[in-house]
C-alpha cells in the first residue's frame, strides 16, 4: 500500500495454448462509463505506455505492444472499479478469458486517485508487485484505461498479456 493512494497488483500465470483470439462478438469490450464520468485524456494511456516501456529499456527487456483490445478491457475495468469506488482485481482474468484471450501468462495492475501518468507510474514503479508486473520478461502486449469519477479522482488499469 502507497501511503496517499492505494494500489493493487497481480499478475498470474495460467497454463495455456498461447496467442490471442478475436474478442466474442457477445461479450462487450467496454463498460458503459457511469453517469458523471469522464475517460481520461486519451494522451494519457499512451504515456503511461511510453513510461512502461522506458523502464522496460533500462532493464533491457523488449517493448510492450499498445493492444487496443486490452486497453478496451482496462477502460473497462476501471469503469466498473470507479462506479463501485472500490480497486479490485476479482474476476479480471476470468472475463479476459471470456474476451478470448489464450495467452498463458496475464497480469493486471490497478490504482487510484494519482493524477498524472508520470504520478501513477512512479507509484508503481516503487511497488515491487506493481513492478513485477511491468518488468515481466514474458509480456508481450499492454492495454490501458484510466476514467475519472464525479470527485475529479482518477482510476487507473494496466493489463498485461504474453
Amino acid at each position: 500500500m502507497l501511503a496517499r493512494v492505494t494500489t493493487l497488483a497481480l499478475a498470474l500465470v495460467v497454463a495455456g495454448c498461447g496467442g490471442v483470439a478475436q474478442p466474442s462478438p457477445t461479450f462487450a469490450t467496454t463498460a458503459p462509463i457511469a453517469k458523471g464520468h469522464l475517460p481520461c485524456p486519451p494522451d494519457d494511456a499512451g504515456r503511461v505506455i511510453a513510461l512502461v516501456n522506458q523502464a522496460r529499456r533500462r532493464a533491457r527487456l523488449r517493448m510492450l505492444g499498445n493492444d487496443q483490445h486490452l486497453a478496451r478491457f482496462a477502460t473497462s475495468r476501471s469503469a466498473a472499479m470507479a462506479s463501485d469506488r472500490r480497486l479490485s482485481h476479482q474476476g479480471w482474468e476470468q472475463a479476459l478469458r471470456r474476451y478470448g484471450l489464450t495467452d498463458d501468462i496475464l497480469g493486471e495492475n490497478v490504482a487510484y486517485n494519482y493524477d498524472t501518468p508520470e504520478e501513477v507510474m512512479s507509484g508503481w514503479l516503487k511497488s515491487s508487485g506493481h513492478r513485477a508486473n511491468i518488468l515481466r520478461p514474458a509480456f508481450k502486449r499492454i492495454g490501458v484505461g484510466c476514467v475519472i469519477d464525479p470527485r475529479g479522482r482518477r482510476w487507473w488499469t494496466q493489463d498485461f498479456a504474453g
